[in-house]
């Protein structure tokens, strides 16, 4: 009898030091999302270890504003984000980050640094002027279409290998350190195929040209 008390008491004071270290959002919005679907045991408040046993975040139109509040998220293998409003949007530091996606969010500016193991990335229909990407060479889908983009550096995307960029502003493209390129579409950028810097790399589908 005694040890089942004792037992008791040990998996109770553990169970309070995994759920008492709530954290702090800077968005609201996307707090009170989170709490909706993730809140275990039910405090109205997201601990550290409720946030880490994530691994597929949707959060598609919550009203959120910010991304500071993503990296709460260190095992997140998928983020959807689509339909919110976040204008500078900067995705860190999330190592087991696979998919992430933000259509249709307003974005202008976009940051991916140290993600090194995602592969899919969705910003379609955005304002996106300025876009970078650091130490996040596993990307192999981007998709840019519908956005205000003048220029893109794809020289760290190693492997690449399906790109959309249609109806953006650009007017030259280089590719030539993209040897894994299959498929890229340039449609409504009034571009020729002069514009495309390939190097190398010949065989990859081109769609969108001018004539």
């Amino acid at each position: 009898m005694k040890n089942k008390i004792f037992i008791t008491v040990i998996l109770s004071f553990t169970s309070g030091i995994f759920f008492s270290q709530n954290l702090s959002f800077k968005d609201k919005n996307l707090e009170k999302a989170v709490i909706e679907n993730f809140d275990m045991n039910k405090d109205n408040a997201i601990s550290k270890f409720e946030a880490e046993g994530i691994t597929n975040l949707f959060l598609v139109n919550k009203g959120i504003t910010l991304t500071d509040d993503l990296p709460f998220f260190r095992n997140a293998t998928t983020i959807l984000l689509d339909d919110n409003a976040i204008p500078n949007a900067s995705i860190k530091s999330l190592n087991k980050l696979e998919l992430f996606s933000c259509t249709g969010c307003k974005i202008s500016k976009f940051e991916a640094d140290n993600l090194p193991k995602l592969m899919s990335l969705y910003l379609d229909n955005n304002n996106i002027e300025n876009i970078s990407f650091r130490l996040a060479p596993r990307i192999n889908q981007l998709t840019i279409s519908l956005n205000k983009l003048k220029t893109i550096d794809l020289s760290s995307l190693k492997y690449l290998k399906k790109l959309n960029l249609e109806h953006n502003q650009l007017q030259k493209l280089d590719i030539s350190l993209n040897k894994e390129l299959q498929t890229l579409n340039l449609a409504g950028n009034k571009m020729k195929e002069a514009d495309v810097r390939k190097g190398m790399k010949t065989d990859v589908t081109i769609f969108g040209f001018e004539e």
